[in-house]
């Protein structure tokens, strides 16, 4: 006796195809903001923890530690905090905690410690006799800043070059009403806590 064998017919096929993407476009980026939401997340707690070591380092020293200048490919200087000088000989935060900020891209950085949070303090501009500049800090800042790249991966991104050429650097801070994958850093600074709004 024989047995009629039923199959999906194309239009079925199709429409299941259809069905799939359909759930596909809704899901993924769902996932991918919850991803951005997670490392914004992960990065302010990050700052919140250094912020703590910092002011705990200042109170023993009665300075704060000193930002180490790192230049990446481009000639673009990354000023990150010496993370020794809050482990040893007295551990502010834990050592074996890498304090890498998560949403930096930094492609072609060949040197890892640029993918550090930038750190800045007012002793920077002090030592260099720079003291408009320090001014310029400390009424923005505070003593010291803390920055994460934010979910487009890149520091002080809003690059403005003038008449002569010369290329300045605006601050853009990360606002997720904007949308959670949108330009802008993150702060944290002696001033204010995270998601600052500089001056």
């Amino acid at each position: 006796m024989n047995k009629k064998r039923f199959g999906f017919t194309l239009i079925e096929l199709l429409i299941v195809v259809a069905i799939i993407a359909i759930l596909a476009a809704i899901a993924v980026p769902n996932f991918l903001e919850a991803q951005v939401r997670s490392k914004v997340s992960r990065a302010k707690a990050d700052m919140r923890s250094l912020a703590t070591a910092l002011e705990a380092y200042a109170t023993d020293q009665n300075r704060y530690p000193t930002a180490e200048v790192v230049p990446d490919n481009n000639g673009f200087n990354h000023h990150l905090m010496q993370i020794t000088l809050v482990t040893t000989p007295i551990a502010y935060i834990t050592s074996s905690i890498i304090f890498k900020d998560p949403l930096k891209k930094g492609y072609g950085y060949s040197d890892e410690r640029c993918f550090l949070y930038e750190y800045m303090n007012l002793q920077y501009y002090l030592d260099a006799g720079n003291p408009a500049g320090g001014d310029w800090f400390s009424r923005v800042y505070g003593v010291w800043r803390l920055v994460c790249a934010g979910p487009d991966g890149w520091v002080f991104n809003n690059r403005v070059e003038g008449p002569d050429g010369q290329a300045t650097f605006h601050t853009v801070t990360y606002d997720p009403t904007n949308g959670t994958i949108s330009i802008g850093d993150i702060y944290r600074t002696s001033r204010w806590t995270d998601m600052v709004k500089p001056i």
